[in-house]
């Protein structure tokens, strides 16, 4: 679970990172991570996702998507040279060296760790925005958002084309 928790600058969100996870212990050793904002077409991977580790003995979130015809993109699907790059160069080489990224998700975005406190079952873990990016169809790769142009990054989805918890609840999959 993720939420925006302030309007002005800083942005920032509350991230749930459920205890004991590959995902939870990969974000708080790095410090940066992509919130994905996934769309009702990707409904059917929650179940891969959610409430399930890379630390199972045999499983990969990865190869898990792949089977269900949602193969991962490395780096988001960008050249090493790409202008347009939602993941720098310098993050490509660094802290997020092995970061792939889910296609066609209704928006990308970009956190830093500042702050964790236990929640019981799960971490909170407050995060500062430092980019936004979107999916480009025509190019099927994930591209920066400029900061003029944010707005059609953060801007409110409604549930045809972006999966909400209510919906999930709805639906029985969570």
């Amino acid at each position: 679970f993720a939420t925006p928790v302030s309007v002005a600058p800083p942005k920032l969100w509350a991230v749930s990172l459920y205890s004991n996870t590959l995902t939870r212990d990969a974000f708080l050793r790095s410090k940066v991570a992509v919130l994905q904002l996934l769309c009702p077409s990707h409904k059917h991977l929650v179940p891969i996702l959610g409430k399930r580790s890379g630390y199972e003995q045999n499983y990969s979130k990865r190869n898990e998507c792949a089977k269900m015809t949602m193969k991962w993109l490395k780096h988001g699907g960008v050249a090493e040279d790409d202008a347009d790059a939602f993941i720098s160069h310098e993050d490509r080489i660094g802290a997020l060296k092995s970061l792939d990224l889910l296609p066609e998700c209704a928006s990308y975005i970009q956190v830093e760790l500042t702050g964790v406190t236990n929640a019981g079952d799960h971490d909170i873990a407050i995060c500062e925005v430092v980019r936004t990016g979107v999916w480009d169809k025509m190019q099927s790769k994930v591209v920066a958002v400029v900061p003029d142009n944010e707005k059609e990054a953060m801007s409110p989805k409604d549930h045809t084309t972006v999966l909400y918890t209510g919906q999930l609840r709805e639906e029985g999959i969570i």
